[in-house]
């Protein structure tokens, strides 16, 4: 690799590439010349698998020829300057050779086919009817060799410790897959659920989605979302979350949201949360104004809320679905200005 500085060694970070990407390319020989296809994949245990129709061209040409070359990014996106010279991509990218098997056994593809809607987000929906699989190939991509790459710039635009933040008892640390179970358990809480249009999982599977999903947005340009773990600074012990959703035009808006862990509720760590996320809001992401939305009834979160200098601006009637009803919620704002902010 000409740039060995943005090479990519570390095993675990290929790993996350390969599993939350979606999309593989394979290049395969066609009389001499490269014939490349994109695909939507599954990847488990350094296997690639893709369904494919019974037949085509690319069936001919794996059979004549199974050795391929594929490439996966997990993110490749423009980084915008005022000035031409200065624009630059971000991106992780994967480039690897292995030798593609195709699956006509039944188990086989019913495992495979498992696999692929697994990794697209769907751990539930794995039932095919036996004609559904039959009627289909997959294609097992066994991994040989493997070689990463990310642009220089990418720990700079992409870097989850740039945005962790702290408050005299508090850490808040943007969350990942290591913190899977502590979020699983603290949705299942039916007193977090009180005013939680999420609803309680009713898998854990369900909850890896989710999460999937807000690590995800760490990779967007630009970025909107940020997800954070509440931990004690003394202990480490995980407490709830917190969040900022940015609106990233002239109108300077963000939005904030907390929850905590019954168990530590009455302590002050709410109101130290929503505080520390509003000056990040002001001075971290420049904004004009920070706003919340809070069931009219979570008197709690309005008490935080207003302990915090936030202002009580409007109603927005039955606009939260929660437990299969539609429940009123407060809308609270603080602007640039109020309160010594």
């Amino acid at each position: 690799m000409r740039k060995a500085n943005q090479e990519i060694t570390d095993k675990s970070i290929l790993e996350e590439i390969l599993i939350h990407s979606r999309i593989c390319r394979i290049g395969m020989m066609d009389n001499g010349l490269p014939y490349i296809l994109p695909f939507n994949y599954g990847y488990r245990d350094n296997r690639i698998y893709i369904h494919s129709a019974s037949a085509g061209k690319k069936i001919d040409l794996l059979k004549n020829n199974p050795t391929v070359c594929f490439e996966v990014e997990l993110k490749a996106d423009i980084v915008k300057s005022d000035k031409a010279c200065k624009w630059a991509t971000a991106y992780r990218s994967i480039v690897g050779y292995g030798n593609i098997e195709i699956l006509d056994d039944l188990a086989q593809k019913q495992q495979a086919l498992e696999i692929i809607m697994t990794h697209n987000g769907a751990p539930g929906l794995t039932e095919f009817e036996p004609k559904q699989v039959d009627a289909v190939l997959v294609l097992k991509l066994t991994i040989d060799t493997l070689t990463g790459k990310q642009s220089g710039n990418w720990d700079k635009v992409h870097n989850p410790e740039l945005y962790n933040m702290e408050t005299e008892r508090l850490l808040l640390i943007e969350i990942s897959m290591d913190d899977l179970e502590n979020i699983h358990r603290l949705h299942s809480v039916q007193e977090v659920d009180e005013y939680n249009t999420l609803g309680i999982p009713t898998t854990i599977g369900e909850t890896e989605k989710l999460t999937e999903s807000m690590i995800m947005d760490r990779y967007k340009l630009p970025r909107n979302k940020y997800t954070w773990k509440i931990c004690l600074k003394e202990s480490g012990q995980f407490i709830g979350m917190a969040g900022f959703t940015l609106s990233n035009d002239k109108f300077k808006l963000g939005e904030i949201y907390y929850k905590l862990h019954p168990g530590y509720w009455g302590n002050g760590y709410a109101t130290e949360t929503a505080k520390r996320l509003v000056k990040a809001g002001f001075d971290d992401f420049g904004l004009q104004k920070v706003e919340a939305g809070v069931a009219s009834e979570n008197i709690k979160s309005i008490s935080v809320l207003e302990k915090i200098g936030m202002k009580r601006e409007g109603l927005r009637r039955k606009i939260l679905p929660i437990r299969g009803d539609w429940k009123d919620s407060y809308h609270y704002a603080i602007v640039r200005g109020d309160g010594g902010w």
